[in-house]
């Protein structure tokens, strides 16, 4: 014959409830930022790149200049982030040799040699796309139960819900035209994808990911990996 079985009072729940949501919250800390320093970043990369139809042949020298050219969307509708991705899009070209036109240009600084369209792409995702959505899921609870002779009985409560974690796809774009005749002479993406929020350090990764190898990369797709600290 089966007993009554008494439930935790109502301030008992709770007590428990705000242990085992700390420890909750601790392990969903380090499973995200794990022990090291760094995130590690599978970058997708496209380039190509064809000097031969600029006007003079010619790759670009260390400390040409050119101009950011905005697209009509750009100019009549900027994002609201757009002139910080311009900053740190850059510096990755300054890394690479090239210098930014000042505006406006001095008479002393020849006209620039090239232009330079950016793009910039962050979608942010409930989940990851390989997660099964939860709108009524639960995590952790908590109930009492008796297993007799026969077979068992029990009964549960929910304590709270199982936290979502957001999931971020961003993308990045380069193109480098010839001032001079306006052709197209170099492009590049980079793509990645995680559980980590939108920072300058990430967007930074990744278009130095898609300038890798500038002025003459591997041509089509590949992946380059790269660590950045947390």
């Amino acid at each position: 014959m089966l007993k009554a079985l008494a439930l935790p009072s109502t301030g008992a729940r709770h007590k428990i409830a705000r242990r085992l949501g700390s420890v909750s919250l601790l392990a969903g800390a380090l499973l995200l930022g794990g022990c090291a320093g760094v995130i590690r970043l599978e970058n997708d990369v496209r380039s190509y790149a064809d000097w031969t139809v600029s006007a003079s042949g010619m790759r670009p020298a260390p400390g040409d200049l050119y101009r950011v050219e905005r697209r009509p969307s750009q100019r009549q509708d900027p994002a609201p982030q757009l002139e910080a991705i311009e900053a740190i899009a850059r510096d990755a070209l300054a890394r690479v040799g090239l210098r930014a036109a000042p505006e406006p240009l001095p008479a002393s600084l020849p006209a620039p040699r090239w232009t330079v369209e950016l793009g910039a792409r962050s979608i942010r995702l409930p989940h990851a796309p390989w997660d099964e959505p939860r709108p009524f899921g639960f995590s952790v609870g908590i109930g009492v139960g008796h297993v007799g002779r026969n077979g068992s009985i029990g009964i549960g409560m929910p304590l709270f819900p199982a936290p979502a974690v957001p999931y971020y796809q961003r993308e990045v774009s380069v193109v480098l035209r010839e001032a001079r005749s306006g052709r197209v002479v170099y492009e590049t993406s980079a793509a990645h994808d995680g559980p980590w929020a939108d920072s300058p350090t990430l967007w930074a990764a990744l278009f130095d990911a898609a300038l890798q190898g500038f002025p003459q990369p591997p041509a089509g797709p590949r992946r380059i990996v790269t660590e950045v600290p947390r």
